[in-house]
């Protein structure tokens, strides 16, 4: 269950929703098929960028480990950057996916800031389709100005891995994200001190997923707060299943939906809907919009 200080949060503009991989995952294109997973991404990745055999069988040993900022770091470094950009290109925007109805569901929260590591267009694309081209501003790590925006009452979207419209600039290996942090210093100080100052609702998101370790251990969410981050997981995801640990590393507690097995996600974006009730009905009571 959400609870009602999360959802007042939500209602008093105080939280950042993130969107990780699971969140595209609910997306379709007209095919029927769905964005690619970390995983499957690699995969895509290390067979139209890597010529050299012995490069790729080491992906492959990187992957079978779960070791995928290693094999990212492969990819990006050993891998033809030309191929690299078209096929980040392809995969996420010539494919043409279409928000879900738990991309809207979320627009319709009407969260003050979005914040994802996804590539897509997926939640740009929800926001658009409810409220127009200019009701939002976006920020990628090579733009300035996310500190004047913040000043200001409009909706934000943070794209922190950057965007497959530039696909030379995405974040995917330890390098790329090591280069994040020493060459757009600015951006990424003011994003930590977002994830510290606000509440966190992860959305879509492993927490044993490296790219998620890695905002969670450089943005130090674990400060001495009593007020938690949030995270949604499946009932039978790894998160779920080490709860403790979770809440006591990085003060985070676990929004649980239920699963028959790992790979059922059926109940996904009925959790989401759940939210959006819930945060529609704390609106209607006290009288405020969104």
């Amino acid at each position: 269950m959400w609870p009602d200080s999360l959802v007042r949060e939500i209602v008093e503009k105080r939280c950042i929703i993130h969107l990780g991989a699971g969140m595209s995952c609910q997306a379709l294109d007209e095919n029927g098929n769905r964005p690619p997973s970390w995983e499957s991404l690699l995969n895509i990745l290390k067979d139209s960028t890597l010529n050299n055999s012995s490069d790729k069988v080491l992906v492959d040993e990187f992957i079978s480990q779960k070791r995928y900022l290693d094999a990212a770091e492969v990819i990006r470094t050993k891998g033809s950057p030309a191929e690299y950009n078209a096929k980040i290109r392809e995969t996420f925007i010539d494919n043409n996916f279409l928000p879900s109805d738990a991309h809207k569901d979320l627009v319709n929260i009407s969260p003050r800031i979005f914040s994802t590591t996804n590539y897509d267009t997926l939640i740009e694309g929800a926001i658009i389709e409810n409220a127009g081209h200019n009701s939002f501003t976006q920020y990628e790590h090579t733009r300035e100005g996310l500190l004047d925006s913040i000043r200001s009452p409009s909706t934000i979207l943070i794209k922190m891995h950057g965007c497959a419209k530039h696909a030379a600039n995405t974040i995917l290996s330890r390098s790329d994200y090591f280069n994040l942090r020493k060459k757009n210093r600015s951006f990424f100080e003011l994003t930590s001190s977002l994830y510290k100052l606000n509440t966190v609702v992860f959305i879509g998101c492993g927490i044993e997923d490296p790219d998620i370790n890695l905002i969670l251990e450089n943005n130090n969410i674990e400060t001495g707060t009593t007020n938690p981050s949030y995270a949604m997981v499946g009932s039978k995801s790894y998160a779920a299943r080490i709860k403790d640990t979770i809440k006591s590393q990085y003060n985070i507690e676990l929004i649980i939906y239920e699963q028959k097995d790992e790979d059922d996600h059926s109940n996904f974006p009925l959790k989401i809907k759940e939210l959006r009730d819930k945060v529609d009905l704390i609106r209607a009571k006290y009288g405020l919009t969104s």
